[in-house]
């Protein structure tokens, strides 16, 4: 029965993603199967390259930014022992500027791989949804598959609209009001940038309770009805006598190999989603995480001023691993959702 579908178009768009030939189809016959798709050693594998690579690839940044901190702390010193203030503060500026461009362009990398990921994966969810609800309706779910088809493309309408449009250019104002908030002796934009970073955090947790609910909603109701359908199919084949217990066989046969196949389809739509986001997740994490560790380990000797653009910087980068986990999740619910409600996993 897979051999009915076409994946080409699904194969073609992960070349793209990937950069190399993935043959979902097999993969999804070898689902099928009973293979397995999850192999937890080989991930741990892969998470060990991407840590190893990211310390190799801040080991230099991080090196520079430890120079800037303490040449500020010792220029700090030398003033004061001048009592020249002037030395101090235009020294001062200087290094943070050259902080302030180095933190921009460790964001701007990020913002560019969150916006690169959250791209492939409605790329991808484009062309696998017709696939994977075409296999639903084949297994006598056709009033459900419409009715998800139609509420998915509600949900990559409003996730280019809110995510792209609102919460990521939200983000990279945050991060930029929060590190020149620590330009002067006091903090400015404090209240605004603590209002505009909640408001980013309840819009990723509303849009994975209004996708979540908006799906299951749909659950509810149209599985039922063609649950029903089917139902009262069964018994009219059923009423035929010898001739209809044969065409029921059938029927029930080809409504199983289709349950089984969109479950294929599912689980390894679920594992292609996880291997997009791994790797960029965990790059983007590590910016998160290294910075936070380099302004804990820095803030004794260095100005609070500086340790704070870079704490600031840790949590933006921080808010873009929240996106990506977001998207991510929301995509995942979907599949599930579809699976569990069309009966696969019943």
């Amino acid at each position: 029965m897979g051999a009915e579908l076409d994946f080409r178009e699904i194969e073609s768009v992960l070349r793209q993603i990937v950069g190399k030939n993935v043959g979902f189809e097999a993969l999804v016959n070898e689902a099928m199967s009973g293979g397995n798709l999850f192999s937890p050693g080989k991930w741990i594998e892969i998470l060990k390259n991407v840590i190893s690579e990211q310390l190799q690839i801040h080991g230099q940044t991080i090196g520079y930014l430890m120079i800037l901190i303490i040449s500020a702390a010792m220029l700090s010193t030398i003033a004061k022992a001048f009592r020249n203030r002037q030395i101090s503060d235009m020294g001062f500026y200087m290094i943070f500027l050259l902080l302030f461009l180095i933190m921009m362009k460790s964001f701007g990398v990020c913002y560019e791989v969150t916006e690169s990921v959250i791209r492939d994966l409605i790329d991808f969810m484009k062309v696998l949804m017709p696939t994977y609800l075409m296999a639903a309706a084949v297994s006598a779910y056709r009033t459900s598959a419409v009715i998800y088809y139609e509420g998915f493309l509600v949900l990559v309408y409003y996730l280019q609209r809110i995510v792209s449009s609102l919460i990521l250019p939200a983000i990279r104002c945050y991060v930029l009001f929060s590190m020149l908030g620590h330009l002067g002796k006091e903090e400015i934009f404090l209240k605004g940038r603590e209002g505009l970073k909640k408001l980013i955090l309840w819009s990723l947790k509303a849009m994975i309770g209004v996708s979540a609910g908006m799906q299951m909603i749909q659950g509810m109701i149209s599985p039922a009805i063609d649950e029903m359908k089917q139902t009262v199919f069964s018994k009219g084949v059923s009423s035929l006598g010898n001739i209809g217990n044969v065409a029921q066989n059938v029927t029930d046969v080809i409504l199983g190999s289709g349950a089984l196949l969109k479950n294929g389809i599912g689980a390894v739509a679920a594992v292609v989603i996880v291997s997009v986001c791994l790797v960029p997740v965990v790059e983007v994490a590590c910016y998160a995480l290294f910075y936070q560790v380099l302004a804990a380990v820095t803030e004794p000797i260095s100005d609070k001023r500086l340790t704070g653009v870079i704490t600031q910087a840790g949590e933006g980068i921080g808010l873009l691993v929240k996106v990506l986990f977001t998207v991510c999740a929301m995509f995942l619910l979907t599949i599930a959702i579809v699976c569990v409600t069309t009966g696969g996993m019943r």
